[in-house]
């Protein structure tokens, strides 16, 4: 399959998104929301966020991140050592 354009990916059914991210997503760092676990995932050239609900262990949103100081907020999780290695 080739790169999916931001466009291309927001018409992909939640499954179809999920296999994506698990195929081509990079996992890049989480974080807690009220009762969701963000995940957030480079892929393609821009970043997702997948939205678990912690007492289901359910996907609930694969959503398309373009809000820089969300994706900021991951920063303090990013190991930069292990980008060196």
């Amino acid at each position: 399959m080739h790169k999916l354009t931001k466009k291309e990916f927001r018409k992909c059914s939640l499954s179809q998104r999920y296999k994506l991210l698990k195929k081509d997503g990079e996992h890049i760092a989480a974080r807690q929301t009220g009762v969701h676990r963000v995940h957030l995932f480079s892929i393609y050239g821009f970043y997702v966020e997948m939205w678990i609900v912690i007492s289901l262990d359910q996907i609930q949103w694969i959503e398309v991140q373009d809000n820089q100081s969300i994706i900021n907020s991951y920063s303090d999780q990013v190991d930069v050592m292990k980008l060196f290695n």
